[in-house]
């Protein structure tokens, strides 16, 4: 199915591709063909020569791994302006996952690439501790999301030299792509508020302590060496203003599911209005200046208060948690530096609202159960 405005795709919504290829299931078996060995070929080779993580880093990975297909290897979504939204199930309800604006991917893979720099490329690690760190930047290279397709394959070929230049062989394929794409996913809904950050990232973190091994001999002891670590680095301000966004993003879209389908005159249509207006802030977050905010706030204001939702504790939490991320949203929009989101008092409902949402059946106005907004 075409996508409205992909110039990545012909009119059929098939890939252009330099084989001439209009059948999307020949092109898949092709890409296959043809980035695998590429794949194993630069995981071979160690990697990109001199590579600092960063934008130049992963556009060089791509355009190697597919660039026997596609003319736009190695192109970013910034390149043909494109943006997309991607829904999930992982957490048993309908959640709607947005990557990075497409114009902010330069900037935001040099954000992470430099902040991975100065963590010192994670050496020094102990394999639970560089686990937990891979999982960190795993996640936010796939909120990126910088290219139309190959995100995946581009993400194991920089970790798999992430590891080799630590110390660690990392093997992506002792994983199931059912628990990479499950794990993936559970970071970017983020279900857990920024005080229980650790446990969004846990399942990945889990993932990579399945796919690593220390290397062996002298060099790869050298490279795991404790001298070689340095202490967790504050984040950058762009590091915490796209962790802001992104708090902004999920429960947004989560609130607005839940407004939508409550009963009352007008809460479909605001919830409608609220998603549209979570989408226009995470493209430009100076669209939170004027009504937004204070749109944002009566929508939580809306869940806290109705006594029909004081039974949903998922729901309750997601409120709470907007009105905080909007004011942040708020404060970088008038260009205020931010405190880091294990700085902020939070409130302690997201391990009650796992188990409910674990143990407890669908809650009828629920927008989580419900299936959400159509988009």
């Amino acid at each position: 199915m075409a996508v409205l405005n992909d110039r990545f795709s012909d009119e059929n919504g098939v890939r252009l591709n330099k084989l001439g290829i209009t059948n999307q299931q020949d092109l898949t078996q092709a890409e296959s063909d043809s980035s695998i060995p590429r794949l194993k070929l630069l995981n071979q080779q160690g990697g990109i020569k001199d590579g600092q993580y960063d934008q130049a880093h992963l556009k060089q990975v791509h355009e190697r791994l597919f660039g026997g297909v596609y003319q736009w290897a190695g192109e970013t979504r910034a390149d043909r302006e494109f943006q997309g939204h991607k829904d999930t199930r992982v957490t048993g309800f309908r959640e709607t996952m947005t990557y990075a604006p497409h114009q902010e991917i330069p900037e935001r893979l040099d954000a992470i690439g430099a902040q991975l720099n100065r963590e010192n490329n994670l050496k020094g690690l102990s394999a639970e501790q560089f686990a937990e760190r891979a999982a960190y930047y795993l996640d936010q290279y796939n909120h990126a999301h910088a290219f139309r397709d190959g995100n995946g394959r581009t993400i194991q070929a920089t970790f798999t030299q992430l590891g080799k230049e630590a110390g660690y062989d990392v093997d992506f394929n002792r994983a199931s792509p059912e628990i990479l794409n499950r794990s993936r996913d559970l970071a970017i809904v983020r279900q857990y508020p920024p005080a229980e950050a650790a446990k969004n990232l846990q399942p990945l973190k889990e993932m990579f302590q399945q796919i690593i091994t220390p290397t062996a001999g002298p060099i790869g002891e050298g490279l795991r060496a404790p001298s070689q670590a340095v202490p967790t680095p504050e984040l950058s301000p762009a590091m915490k203003a796209m962790d802001a966004r992104r708090e902004l993003e999920v429960t947004g879209y989560r609130v607005a599911s839940v407004v939508a389908n409550m009963p009352g005159a007008g809460n479909w249509e605001q919830g409608i209005q609220l998603g549209q207006q979570v989408e226009a802030v995470n493209l430009d977050p100076k669209a939170i200046q004027g009504k937004s905010i204070t749109e944002f706030q009566q929508a939580a204001d809306k869940i806290l208060k109705h006594p029909a939702m004081k039974d949903t504790p998922l729901d309750l939490a997601d409120a709470q948690r907007l009105k905080t991320a909007s004011v942040q949203v708020l404060q970088l929009a008038e260009g205020k530096e931010l405190v880091t989101p294990q700085q902020q008092q939070q409130q302690p409902a997201a391990s009650a609202a796992k188990r409910v949402l674990v143990n407890t059946p669908a809650q009828e106005y629920s927008g989580r159960s419900s299936g959400g907004i159509e988009r």
